[in-house]
């Protein structure tokens, strides 16, 4: 599941309008630009705790997400899972190894972790895991320890009225996880020793079904501060929104300032 890759485009987008003055930047000529931009994406996820209306940017205490499908896997998990009413925590605290552009490949390249992320979620399911059949609906808890993520984006320059910006085309992001742990509540009914007995097989089994979940594809949209309180998502990844618009932004708005200009 891939989270910080919407946060990380969160960020971005933040940064081709008008940002508030308790947000960081950094210019493209100072000597220690690596080093700038790593604190500085740090700190401005910080600010995203709230939602920013004038940014039309959902808050990060929890991203509300209100619908969320993962599709099924290939191997341990042969079943389509639906999520709603959302709430994620954790991406209040990312830990930046990486957050620096290569102006010549026009790539920005990232390697983030964040300690701990808690998805609770109302769920639905109906299939097989690790060739068991699973069925129920109720609640649900997922947390991933050490979770971090890491790759590169592709982008493009943009130049309109006068003025150069950055515009990101595709993504080459990983995941990877130290541990992952599973709970569904009501399984087979309420059906206890079921229940248990389900939520144990993933918890022993976590890496397989994990790495499993991955390739399935997944899809959902923040729910954010827009008129209509909702978001059109234009392309999702791996778990979470990697790529969103709003009903009410334009195409252009996908980019950001361009770093070689101070800010």
């Amino acid at each position: 599941m891939k989270p910080p890759a919407l946060l990380l485009l969160l960020v971005l987008h933040c940064e081709s309008v008008l940002l508030p003055p308790s947000f960081k930047k950094c210019s493209r000529n100072q000597p220690d630009l690596a080093k700038c931009m790593r604190e500085t994406a740090a700190f401005n996820m910080h600010q995203l705790v709230h939602p920013f209306r004038d940014l039309q940017v959902p808050g990060l205490k929890p991203l509300k997400i209100p619908a969320l499908t993962i599709g099924s896997g290939k191997r341990a998990v042969a079943v389509e899972q639906r999520y709603t009413d959302c709430n994620i925590y954790g991406f209040d605290h990312p830990e930046f190894d990486t957050f620096e552009f290569d102006f010549q490949e026009k790539t920005l390249n990232v390697d983030v972790r964040f300690p701990e992320v808690t998805k609770n979620c109302k769920y639905q399911l109906n299939g097989k895991v690790m060739l068991l059949p699973v069925v129920g609906e109720g609640e649900s808890t997922l947390v991933l320890k050490d979770a971090r993520i890491s790759g590169y984006l592709d982008y493009e320059e943009d130049k309109r009225n006068g003025k150069t910006y950055l515009k990101f085309i595709d993504h080459h992001l990983a995941l990877d996880v130290g541990h992952v742990y599973f709970h569904f509540d009501n399984l087979f009914d309420g059906q206890k020793e079921l229940g248990d007995n389900i939520n144990k097989i993933l918890n022993d089994n976590w890496r397989d079904v994990f790495d499993d979940v991955k390739e399935g594809g997944f899809y959902g949209c923040p729910k954010g501060e827009s008129k209509e309180n909702d978001l059109e998502c234009s392309k999702c990844w791996c778990g979470i929104v990697v790529e969103s618009t709003r009903a009410d932004w334009s195409d252009s708005s996908s980019g950001i300032s361009d770093p070689s200009a101070d800010c």
